[in-house]
């Protein structure tokens, strides 16, 4: 009925992934670059039952919301799709993004958001890169894959990459052009180079090149990197044989330097290994993490665990003011970091396991571990509801939760709920400005201590 038909309609609202939603006859469309209040001729390309997505054709009355984009590509590549956004109402979007997940998925209906910071700057702002690479005109180039495909679109430079990273990842192209390296298809499974990835700090970088198997003339690319960027101090060859959508593979061969960054989050310095959990936005990762430690409210006598701890970035902000920290991570180069990183500080109340967090918690206490205070910062898809059980029955006083994904946060903070807990504080940090993906951080305090605290103070 509607397929593949053409509308003037208005955009008038913003979907999940910050695509415009337009709504011709009632008719639900989906449409990836359109900016809510344009006025739009869109070309309406797949139908469902109750939705369906569509193509932007043209802005025939722009929105107030809009601004000039930075990359000229930002539309095709899918990696930032709101740079057509003005960034104040990326801000608000995200705020209400966060809001409805806890009020429509936790049922939070009272909820409110208590900050909302926002990043500065909102460009360049990446301390890790993963390119997949292609050849454009006889040279070798590197890009991103445009959505649902295996194609990949070349920017001139990523705008939200380090400056520094882009310089690198060119010249790295050039190296591979001159040199005739063979480049990976993924069709076919043929060539070698598939990525060229990068993570850096405030002061130092590692390369690392995703190949089905060794590369040849890299004396010649260490030359050029030792020369032209000092500040990368290794370079990494993984090797990643498999067809699969796994960027790295299970071999790394370090040809120079080392496979890690030491960086720092305000006081607190990290080694860092390549593959290892680090926040991408280091401008705003220092006032999640203090923000993250005020909420926790330690004294110097609670002992806290700090579940998915990655490499202890937060674990050792909490080492600060706990008793103990314990954390915990499925990653073991992270917990090697995490066990330095707390060397490197001094930091003697820290210690870590290396597992899945809803095995070794539960495991941890039955043996007689109890924590006063539980900081959880999982990946998307949110915690194991073994691991929520067995948080709720040790009874923590505070459980905070650091999410990147608001949808699954509000489902387990309603868990969390359902089961002795009050949603106290939310808050919203743009780690990822220019896209639609948004940090969260909510604080949880235990029902009978807040009863508690209000019949005090009444």
């Amino acid at each position: 009925m509607y397929k593949n038909t053409e509308h003037i309609t208005e955009i008038v609202a913003f979907g999940a992934d910050g695509e415009g939603i337009a709504k011709p006859d009632g008719f639900t469309v989906f449409v990836p670059g359109a900016v809510k209040g344009d006025i739009a001729k869109i070309l309406i390309i797949k139908e469902k039952k109750n939705y369906g997505y569509g193509k932007l054709l043209e802005v025939i009355e722009p929105s107030p919301l809009r601004t000039e984009p930075r990359c000229e590509v930002f539309q095709k590549c899918g990696g930032c799709s709101m740079q057509g956004v003005e960034y104040s109402h990326q801000l608000e979007y995200k705020k209400n993004k966060v809001l409805d997940a806890l009020v429509r998925i936790g049922g939070f209906s009272d909820a409110v958001i208590d900050s909302v910071t926002g990043s500065n700057p909102c460009y360049n702002y990446r301390n890790k890169a993963q390119f997949p690479v292609t050849v454009a005109d006889g040279k070798v180039r590197a890009g991103f894959y445009a959505p649902h495909s295996h194609r990949v679109v070349v920017p001139e430079a990523c705008s939200l990459q380090d400056e520094r990273t882009n310089q690198v990842v060119n010249a790295v192209c050039d190296w591979a052009t001159e040199n005739g390296i063979d480049i990976y298809d993924e069709e076919t499974c043929t060539g070698n180079l598939r990525r060229i990835c990068m993570r850096i700090g405030k002061s130092e970088a590692v390369l690392v090149l995703v190949a089905k198997k060794s590369l040849p003339c890299t004396e010649s690319l260490i030359d050029i990197i030792k020369e032209k960027f000092p500040f990368v101090k290794g370079i990494v060859i993984n090797i990643n044989p498999d067809r699969t959508n796994n960027v790295y593979g299970d071999r790394d061969k370090v040809i120079y330097g080392v496979p890690h960054i030491i960086d720092n989050v305000g006081t607190i310095r990290y080694k860092v290994h390549y593959k290892s959990f680090y926040q991408v936005n280091p401008y705003t990762t220092k006032l999640l993490y203090e923000k993250a430690l005020e909420l926790a409210n330690l004294d110097g006598e609670k002992t806290a665990f700090d579940l998915y701890c990655g490499t202890g970035s937060i674990s050792l902000f909490l080492a600060q003011k706990a008793k103990k920290v314990i954390g915990i991570e499925i990653v073991e180069d992270a917990v090697k970091n995490a066990r330095e990183n707390a060397e490197l500080n001094g930091i003697t109340n820290a210690e870590f396991y290396c597992g899945a967090a809803e095995e070794v918690a539960p495991k941890l206490i039955r043996e007689g571990e109890k924590a006063d205070v539980v900081v959880l910062d999982p990946p998307r898809k949110g915690c194991d509801e073994k691991l929520l059980s067995a948080i709720a029955g040790m009874k923590p006083e505070r459980i905070v939760y650091v999410s990147c994904d608001p949808a699954t946060m509000a489902r387990d903070a309603k868990y969390l709920c359902q089961n002795g807990y009050i949603l106290k504080e939310a808050h919203m940090f743009d780690q990822f400005p220019m896209t639609s993906h948004v940090e969260s951080a909510v604080v949880l305090c235990r029902a009978n201590i807040e009863r508690n605290i209000f019949s005090l103070t009444d």
